[in-house]
């Protein structure tokens, strides 16, 4: 350890003798820095200028999808008007087509699930039909797959 202490102002010394001065260093490092933030310097100024080019033409897009929605809108409104034919609907709606196999009990629970989804939302929703899915991978090659694609 004393010999490393020892060698240490040496080595400098080495260094100093290849005409290596404290100004030529000093040199090195301020131009090294100077360089560098120029460089993110002109990375910024790159940036900006590249988000400002997309922000206008985003604009110019948005712009011209308003004046095309306006023009559909002014000859919607000089069109005549048809009026629809009323909806008749029925209190029941029929009883969803059940696969085989599958219990009465599930397509209850399936049938309420819908139901309160609808209320949530104010809508009435009917239930038409049921099959179970068919399965193109076994568990343990969708476990695989989740577990290698899963994000870090």
């Amino acid at each position: 350890m004393n010999e490393l202490l020892n060698t240490a102002p040496e080595l400098m010394l080495k260094g100093s003798e290849k005409g290596l001065g404290g100004g030529t260093i000093t040199s090195v490092v301020v131009t090294g820095i100077v360089v560098v933030f120029i460089g993110l310097i002109l990375l910024i100024l790159f940036v900006s200028i590249y988000g400002k080019v997309f922000d206008t033409i985003n604009k110019n897009k948005a712009a011209k999808a308003k004046a095309e929605a306006e023009a559909k809108l002014k000859e919607a409104a000089k069109g005549e008007v048809k009026p629809m034919a009323p909806v008749i609907r029925s209190e029941q709606a029929p009883p969803p087509e059940v696969e085989d196999g599958i219990e009465e009990e599930i397509v209850a629970v399936i049938a309420a699930a819908i139901a309160a989804m609808g209320a949530a939302g104010g809508k009435k929703l009917a239930l038409r039909s049921i099959k179970t899915a068919k399965g193109s991978r076994s568990a343990w090659a969708s476990a695989g797959i989740a577990e290698n694609t899963r994000p870090f």
